[in-house]
């Protein structure tokens, strides 16, 4: 299968139409169809939220008991025009996603890579179970770095090279070797 360039193992980037979701299911379908045992999983923005193909894509991976599924929201309530509640409230998203059928688990602390690993450790535990699995990555956009922090202004623009080195420095700090 193809990938993306340089990155093993992504298959897609849909974009923030609300696709991702769905194609991944498809992939899930297929792998067990397969007798492939392998996880497939899809990480989507909270604003994705918004849109209606993430929610029939929902409905159809608890009905078909896609538990090889690992959906992860980045939950930082921020999107290209600003927060989440200002464009569309996604009011509790926890409670939409496990009313439509899903196992939840939240990470707390989606910027703290120790938080991320257990998190996902636990997500993975949870699959096979009948139930697919939606991660809440309670995030900050841009954390860690003092320019980018707090704002949603550098959601889809790059930082120029001297931007890019600072971000790189606290990055490691942040990080370490992670």
């Amino acid at each position: 299968p193809a990938t993306a360039k340089n990155l093993e193992g992504i298959r897609m980037a849909s974009g923030s139409l609300g696709q991702g979701l769905s194609v991944a299911l498809g992939t899930a379908a297929a792998k067990k169809l397969n007798n492939d045992s392998s996880l497939v999983h899809v990480l989507m923005g909270d604003g994705e939220q918004q849109e209606g193909q993430v929610w029939e894509a929902a409905m159809y991976a608890a009905h078909n008991k896609a538990d090889n599924v690992i959906a992860t929201i980045d939950y930082n309530k921020a999107q290209i025009d600003g927060s989440t509640d200002e464009v569309l409230s996604l009011l509790d998203l926890e409670a939409k996603w496990t009313a439509f059928g899903w196992e939840v688990i939240n990470i707390e602390k989606g910027n703290d890579m120790k938080s991320v690993v257990e998190g996902m450790t636990k997500a993975i535990a949870a699959t096979g179970k009948g139930k697919p699995v939606c991660v809440l990555l309670h995030s900050a956009m841009g954390a860690g770095i003092d320019f980018m922090m707090g704002t949603h202004k550098w959601h889809g623009v790059a930082p120029n090279d001297e931007q890019l080195a600072s971000a790189l420095s606290q990055c490691k700090e942040t990080l370490g070797d992670y």
